[in-house]
């Protein structure tokens, strides 16, 4: 393995995922006492604002993906210098193709939502994409050895950071500059662009390895275009499933409505998104190794990586199903009330989402990335015709079915393309945790009187 210490990978991974874990774990903890605060210092339609902010940056930040992170992870050049200085130039040039696209369609999204704030809004958050541009790919080479610890401690600190000065900001435009309601949100603003301009810089010099050059390799330009123009489809896929379906719902919900869903999705998601980060930054990286190396090595490897998975999302997801709405009612005021029950509902859709979500990684490390496309795509034609139907039989509690039921939906292809394409289906896995969780979901629907 070159220019990496030959520890075992075992090793590696339980050092890597122990970092990851635990930094996401506790970013997430941070979140949410963040949240309360936030709560209240900011009126509700801040969150559903910024939810459409974020959610227009990652669709263009996703549509326009290279795939460059994973190409390093995956390539066998990806410890030489002129292959990650040519992924560096192209990240480089990408960041500055997203702010151009955001600040030229700014504008239309801004009359789109009616909310002319967006118009400002959009451009200023889009600088984030020039600044995340000039990450080093000291980074992707971290994910790739699976030493994770310093990026790890990078992703806290500025996080952190972050936390503090958006924090700051709020407190000050509510109770020092006494400023209108609306101008509240450059607190969220100000404090996301502070924390990706230090982790930009932290990636430079805190890491260890060469600092990246500009350069402009064929051969490497060749290698990064070849996987990454289906990772390009795939994370366009990706977001148009998942992030990317805010946009079409935020035609379906008012502002307000939409900020409380953000806020319950987000909770009901923290561990399974957990589990997203680790399967993309530790198991992702393994199962690739164990490809290049030993194949036949991936089934048991990814037994013992899904029961883990399952069984810690599960339990989650089981805590939100039966007791969402007290656990909302607990940490929100009186204003958010409506979290409770959105959550509860979420909570049953993450039953089957942490049973899809525990498979990630696994086409990508087997260079089955179109039938992880293809899968995207499915799930997106399901969700735009759930949430459409949804709407027009009970408006937005419909809409709000519709996203918690897409995971249990979309399972039934995915189960097919494992098993078809990859030959990593795991139905004793799969099946006795989805039977449990469809009688629960039956009867605790039912005692909720959702519509």
């Amino acid at each position: 393995m070159t220019k990496v210490k030959k520890n075992n990978l075992k090793k590696r991974a339980i050092n890597s995922g122990i970092w990851v874990t635990a930094g996401y774990g506790l970013q997430q903890i941070l979140r949410l006492a963040s949240n309360l605060i936030l709560t209240r210092l900011l009126f509700p339609e801040a969150f559903g604002l910024m939810a459409i902010v974020q959610t227009v940056m990652t669709g263009l930040i996703m549509m326009s993906d290279l795939g460059i992170q994973p190409s390093i992870v995956q390539n066998e050049r990806g410890h030489e210098a002129t292959f990650l200085n040519t992924a560096w130039t192209l990240q480089v040039i990408q960041g500055f193709l997203i702010f151009l696209a955001i600040l030229i369609s700014a504008p239309y999204f801004a009359a789109f939502y009616q909310h002319p704030m967006l118009s400002t809004l959009l451009p200023v958050v889009g600088t984030s994409a020039i600044i995340a541009g000039f990450n080093s790919t000291k980074l992707a080479t971290a994910n790739r050895d699976l030493q994770m610890g310093k990026a790890t401690l990078i992703e806290l600190i500025t996080y952190i950071v972050s936390l503090i000065v958006t924090i700051w900001l709020a407190y000050m435009h509510k109770h020092v500059w006494h400023s209108p309601e609306h101008e509240a949100i450059w607190a969220l603003v100000w404090g996301m662009l502070i924390g990706s301009f230090l982790k930009m810089v932290a990636s430079h010099y805190y890491l260890p390895g060469d600092h990246n050059r500009f350069a402009w390799e064929k051969a490497s330009l060749k290698a990064l275009f070849g996987f990454g123009s289906w990772i390009f489809i795939s994370s366009s896929m990706t977001f148009l499933a998942g992030e990317g379906v805010k946009l079409f719902v935020a035609k379906f919900l008012t502002v307000k409505m939409l900020a409380f869903y953000t806020l319950a999705s987000t909770m009901s998601l923290i561990f399974w998104q957990a589990m997203l980060v680790l399967a993309v930054k530790t198991l992702f990286p393994a199962y690739a190794e164990v490809m290049r190396n030993h194949p036949e090595k991936m089934p048991k490897l990814l037994t013992k990586a899904r029961l883990g998975m399952v069984g810690l999302g599960g339990l989650a997801a089981f805590f939100f199903t039966f007791f969402g709405d007290q656990f909302m009612w607990l940490i929100y005021d009186e204003r958010y009330k409506e979290t409770g029950v959105l959550l509860r509902i979420l909570g049953m859709g993450s039953l089957a989402a942490v049973v899809v979500g525990s498979y990630t990684g696994v086409l990508f490390a087997k260079d089955e990335v179109r039938a992880a496309t293809a899968i995207q795509a499915i799930q997106i034609v399901l969700q735009i015709v759930a949430i459409y139907i949804g709407y027009q039989y009970y408006g937005e509690k419909g809409v709000i079915l519709a996203l918690a039921g897409i995971y249990w939906l979309i399972y039934p292809v995915q189960a097919y393309v494992m098993h078809k394409r990859a030959g990593l289906w795991q139905p004793a896995i799969d099946l006795p945790f989805l039977a449990i969780s469809t009688v629960v979901t039956f009867f605790v629907f039912r005692s909720l009187n959702y519509l």
